[in-house]
């Protein structure tokens, strides 16, 4: 059924008998390599692979034991329900230039336990995915197993010693299309604990200088795997414009099945309402993988047992994201410290906002602009390539704005917080609709120091932010923003023209005009499920740049 070779420096008949009671089929081929001169394993296993009369073969090091009985029954359905041709219990998706397969823990898979000094520890690598198999570039010589007809390379022995033979094996056979996994349901105890030498090193720089042109290679993402997407902004409690845009994104990207996280200053009702869709929600206080400190929990350091320190922020556990989508540059700075080796995507939602200005950093790969304006402000301004931004307007719901069930009152809308940069569009808007016998309605936040002022105005009234705005679009003549904003398309949706302010970084007018609503195909481009469907692609294309 299968057969197992490992090398030793002494034959051992106990080693023999634990593979045999612990795989539940006491016939296995066994193949013991006794190898006190130290010959390299790349020359050792490819005499086990010749001798071996059976095509499932495991390779492992000889002081292990096993936690999972019966294990060769799951590691033969791992092959017949897979076209993996190499299985292993740790691995990366990631192999970086150095060759160094765990530089990038967020990349790495599987669960292992080790034992030394009398101490049992569970090393996780990453969540089990129980008994599926998680795509990785290369796997760890720990346990490596495989199907002779399926690999397309044997083990290259050139490769000298007792390093790197498994990480060049690997490599070289997914080069060749071989698919490499991690499995998650055989679990083994290695007895002691791995480390790097001389000759480790020597062999990991001939490693890479040889696939220096291949390197850095990834396991490219499929549109079939869904992704995990952490979205973060500067405040995800209320209704602004970039607020519900997250919540948007978020709200879609869940419906496509992607697991998604909110990183911000988090708060309600936007948290409990994507809490209800499955949206997790971190504050930016403790982000993931992070933890504050608060003087009483401790953490384990190689001094020993040491308290945290209050208001500490100390890396507890690695994350896997699969890609970052960030906004405002204050949030953007501090995620690319945060986790410098993910991708990410940045939107810019506004080209007159100092929060808006784009952050540039190498993680970084494309830019997101909501419309063309501010794709051309900043390709001028910041000399950000071309190529590395795209247009993609706001998504809206348009099960929720559309011209069903509207009517008409003499009323102009205006949604958004009052604040220093709608201050002269706002009474801009006071004078129009006193002058044509409307009533303007405010609704958002107030952030300003004149409301009161201008609710003197009989004809003004004012309204909390709310996220129901469609049950005021609905019943207005006509709505207004500064800028392609938000309210200006849910508008349009809704059958209702929209006057566009331009306005400058102080909030001064430079022109304004009274746009009807486009066609229904013109208006497709602004349809939620449009938008994050070209968003979707961005992420996939961004994840696979280098695989």
């Amino acid at each position: 059924m299968i057969t197992v070779g490992y090398s030793t420096r002494k034959s051992s008949e106990e080693f023999k008998e634990l593979l045999r009671k612990s795989s539940g089929h006491p016939k296995i081929e066994i193949i013991e390599k006794v190898n006190p001169d130290g010959r390299s394993l790349t020359e050792v296993y490819n005499e086990i692979l010749e001798e071996s009369t059976n095509d499932i073969v495991v390779l492992c090091h000889d002081d292990i034991y096993f936690d999972t009985k019966n294990w060769v029954k799951k590691l033969v359905r791992h092959f017949e329900k897979n076209p993996h041709g190499i299985i292993g219990l740790a691995g990366t998706s990631h192999i970086p230039k150095s060759g160094m397969w765990w530089e990038d823990r967020s990349k790495m898979y599987g669960i292992v336990n080790h034992e030394s000094e009398g101490k049992k520890w569970e090393s996780k690598y990453s969540s089990s995915l129980g008994d599926k198999l998680k795509d990785v570039v290369i796997v760890d010589g720990l346990f490596i197993c495989l199907s002779k007809s399926r690999i397309k390379k044997r083990f290259d022995e050139t490769v000298e010693g007792f390093h790197f033979y498994d990480v060049n094996f690997s490599f070289q056979n997914f080069l060749e299309g071989v698919q490499i996994g991690v499995m998650f349901d055989i679990r083994v105890t290695h007895k002691s604990i791995g480390m790097t030498n001389e000759k480790w090193e020597r062999n990991r720089i001939q490693f890479s200088e040889r696939y220096s042109s291949e390197l850095p290679k990834i396991v490219p993402k499929k549109k079939s795997e869904k992704l995990k997407i952490l979205l973060s902004c500067l405040f995800f409690k209320t209704f602004t414009g970039s607020e519900v845009y997250v919540y948007e994104l978020a709200r879609t990207l869940v419906g496509l099945g992607h697991d998604v996280t909110v990183l911000s200053d988090v708060g309600k009702p936007l948290e409990d309402m994507a809490k209800r869709l499955g949206i997790k929600t971190y504050s930016l206080q403790e982000p993931p993988g992070f933890k504050l400190g608060d003087g009483k929990w401790s953490l384990n350091t190689p001094q020993g047992m040491v308290v945290s320190t209050p208001n500490t922020m100390y890396k507890v556990s690695e994350v896997n994201f699969d890609i970052i989508h960030v906004q405002h540059e204050p949030t953007t700075n501090f995620i690319c410290q945060l986790y410098p080796n993910i991708p990410k995507i940045s939107t810019i939602h506004s080209e007159v906002i100092s929060l808006e200005k784009p952050v540039i950093n190498d993680t970084i790969r494309e830019y997101i602009c909501i419309r063309p304006e501010i794709q051309q402000h900043i390709i001028d301004v910041y000399e950000i390539p071309k190529d590395k931004t795209s247009v993609i307007y706001n998504p809206v719901d348009k099960n929720r704005f559309s011209n069903k069930n509207t009517n008409v009152e003499n009323a102009v809308l205006f949604v958004g917080s009052i604040d220093y940069l709608r201050e002269n569009t706002i009474k801009d808007l006071i004078s129009y609709s006193k002058e044509n016998g409307k009533e303007l309605w405010l609704v958002g936040d107030n952030k300003s120091n004149y409301l009161q002022d201008i609710l003197k105005n009989t004809h003004v009234k004012y309204f909390n932010s709310t996220w129901k705005t469609e049950d005021f679009i609905k019943r207005v003549s006509e709505t207004a923003g500064i800028l392609l904003g938000r309210t200006t398309i849910e508008s349009w949706f809704c059958g209702k023209p929209a006057w566009i302010y331009k306005v400058d970084s102080s909030g001064n007018i430079l022109n304004k005009n009274l746009i009807t609503p486009p066609s229904n195909e013109e208006l497709n481009k602004f349809d939620s499920n449009v938008v994050v469907e070209l968003i979707e692609d961005k992420y996939y294309k961004l994840i696979n740049q280098g695989a």
